[in-house]
C-alpha cells in the first residue's frame, strides 16, 4: 500500500459515521386545519441527489385533501445533513399549492421542527424529522 493509500483510508477513518452511512429518515408530519386534521408517521431510506415521496394521500372526503410529500438530500458534510422538504396540496382546479417548502439542516440523532401557521388558510403545520444511521 502506497502512502497515498494510507492517507485516504485514515481520512477515512476519521470521518464522522454521518458522512459514511445510509440513513434513514423519520419524518412527522400533521396539518391541522379548522375542521380537519391530517398526520403521517413515516420512515423512508434518504438517498444523496433523489426526491423521495414520503407520503401521498388521495382521500376525497369533505375533510381530507390530497397532499404529496417529499424529501430531497441536499448537502452532507461530516456533522450534518441539509434536507430539502415539500408539501403540496392539490386544488379543486386539478392544480398544485405548496404548503411548505422548509430546507432543514440536522445531525445524525438530532430531531429538527419546523411549524408555520397559515391564518389566511386557517391551517398549520407541524413537521418532525430524525435521521438515524441503517
Amino acid at each position: 500500500m502506497n502512502e497515498w493509500s494510507k492517507g485516504l483510508v485514515l481520512f477515512s477513518a476519521l470521518l464522522s459515521p454521518l458522512a459514511m452511512a445510509d440513513w434513514l429518515l423519520d419524518v412527522n408530519f400533521e396539518l391541522t386545519g379548522a375542521d380537519s386534521k391530517q398526520t403521517v408517521n413515516t420512515s423512508l431510506s434518504l438517498l444523496p441527489g433523489e426526491e423521495t415521496v414520503f407520503f401521498d394521500t388521495d382521500d376525497q372526503g369533505n375533510t381530507r385533501r390530497e397532499l404529496v410529500g417529499s424529501a430531497e438530500l441536499l448537502e452532507v458534510s461530516a456533522e450534518e445533513l441539509k434536507i430539502a422538504f415539500k408539501v403540496q396540496e392539490r386544488l379543486d382546479d386539478g392544480g398544485w399549492r405548496t404548503i411548505i417548502a422548509p430546507v432543514l439542516s440536522t445531525g445524525l440523532n438530532t430531531p429538527a421542527s419546523f411549524e408555520s401557521i397559515d391564518n389566511d388558510a386557517n391551517q398549520q403545520v407541524k413537521l418532525q424529522i430524525e435521521v438515524t444511521s441503517v
